[in-house]
């Protein structure tokens, strides 16, 4: 998939599955102290009423009836939003160039070529499949056939995302993964490979709700049950591939897969962020942040311009050359790491909930 766009897809076949043990990593759960204001005003989609949030950050348009969840939608994105930058923090408005090609995130590893706006960031969420469908064919053209594929998730174009109800917690997850895609397609300027994109996604997925109201989202970076328990079945299965083949990977490559694969391919992402976030007492963190920091400025290893073919789409075969050189180590030896981690990282899970 290109990340002229940032990446994606979240093919969610495990929403819903959140009860999970969560293995090891910091306990903490940070979320706003108070609740970001919120105005909202008629809207409609094919006749169907139906709702536009505005946010200090962005603007929901949605057709969801339940009050009680676009309520708490308006609260997560812009608590999603915090998360994001503390993660990764956006370069100063007088860093960011008005000439960067387009960001895009898709299946189809094809190039748009509008660049994202400079306004509100605009997210989409229709009551039903069939207006989320109706949406998307008329508004992705010839991509439109990819996203359909898509049977419970969301996908991102340019700095927006579209997705549809699968119920209050599977719905929350998939706003806060095409979120984070969102936020890079906005603010960076050197793509990552997609399934690390993918991978830090993933890291946001898991929301529960707390504060004096208790309704105000929650996240710990360290902790994804849904994601454990795709990475158990993936490691048990005999799924997981090779780090430089993981490495050169996108939601393209799985989304017409089985579902098994599909489950793999999101939970070995996610378990490769979260090893450079946590393993070895968080020795590989500042690499992490430092290849943030390097996207967001433009300066990513190699350079974007190498990234790119001259079609645009991003060039798979930089994967490798740059996880080695921020890693300092050759993938295959850092490929053992990361597969003695994943062990330990399930079995610690799997104690956990059967003790």
């Amino acid at each position: 998939m290109d990340r002229a766009a940032v990446t994606t897809c979240l093919l969610l076949a495990l929403a819903g599955v959140f009860a999970g043990g969560c293995g090891a990593g910091s306990s903490r759960w940070d979320g706003p102290a108070r609740p970001a204001p919120v105005r909202v005003e008629a809207w409609s989609f094919e006749g169907q009423p139906g709702r536009k949030l505005l946010t200090p950050n962005y603007a929901i348009y949605t057709t969801v009836q339940d009050l009680d969840v676009v309520e708490a939608v308006g609260q997560l994105v812009e608590g999603a939003l915090a998360q994001y930058r503390r993660l990764s923090p956006p370069a100063p408005a007088a860093e960011r160039s008005a000439t960067v090609a387009a960001h895009r995130s898709d299946l189809s590893a094809r190039p748009l070529s509008i660049a994202p706006s400079h306004g509100p960031l605009e997210c989409y969420l229709f009551q039903t499949r069939e207006q989320w469908a109706s949406f998307t064919r008329s508004r992705t053209g010839a991509d439109a056939a990819v996203y359909l594929q898509i049977n419970r998730g969301g996908y991102t174009v340019r700095d927006w995302y579209v997705a549809f109800f699968i119920g209050d917690v599977g719905t929350y997850s998939v706003i806060a993964h095409e979120g984070w895609h969102q936020y890079v397609a906005r603010h960076f300027k050197s793509r990552l490979p997609p399934f690390l994109e993918e991978g830090l996604a993933c890291m946001f997925e898991e929301v529960r709700w707390g504060g004096r109201s208790g309704r105000l989202p929650r996240w710990s970076l360290s902790r994804n049950g849904s994601r454990l328990v795709g990475l158990r079945e993936a490691l048990e299965g005999g799924r997981l591939v090779p780090l430089a083949e993981l490495a050169e990977m996108h939601a393209g490559h799985v989304v017409d897969r089985p579902t098994e694969e599909i489950d793999a391919f999101y939970a070995q992402s996610w378990a490769f962020v979260r090893f450079l976030w946590e393993a070895d007492d968080g020795q590989y963190r500042p690499i992490l942040r430092r290849m943030l920091a390097d996207a967001t400025a433009g300066t990513l290893f190699p350079g974007d311009p190498v990234l790119r073919r001259n079609d645009g789409t991003w060039d798979a075969g930089f994967a490798r050359p740059m996880l080695e050189y921020y890693l300092s180590s050759n993938l295959d030896d850092m490929d053992v790491k990361f597969r003695r981690y994943v062990h330990a990282l399930v079995a610690r899970n799997f104690r956990a909930t059967t003790e």
